[in-house]
């Protein structure tokens, strides 16, 4: 029961982290950057703003796994493995972008 608790929190935790004004958020160092067309922004346990080329989802590990191809899908399936559109790939800082 604590584990399915557990992976509620974290899904709330990651979908509160985007914001809905065209995906972009501020970083650390007080610089807007946004997540790729079709890309997935959030923030990570560290409170790092990270972006996906695709969606991104959050494993049972906090870990945030995105699809590696732009505008793919990501799920956690029944048996609380992350499974992407491609493969799945960690979501970096250096896969966002600046804001124009």
């Amino acid at each position: 029961m604590s584990k399915y608790i557990f992976v509620i929190g974290l899904f709330l935790f990651f979908a509160s982290s985007a914001f809905a004004n065209g995906n972009c958020a501020q970083n650390n160092a007080g610089k807007i950057v946004c997540a790729p067309p079709g890309g997935t922004i959030t923030k990570d346990k560290n409170d790092e703003v990270v972006c996906g080329l695709g969606e991104c989802v959050v494993t049972m590990t906090g870990t945030i796994l995105c699809s590696s191809q732009r505008g793919g899908s990501a799920i956690i399936n029944n048996h609380g493995k992350a499974e992407c559109t491609g493969v799945c790939v960690s979501a970096s800082r250096n896969t966002c972008k600046g804001a124009r």
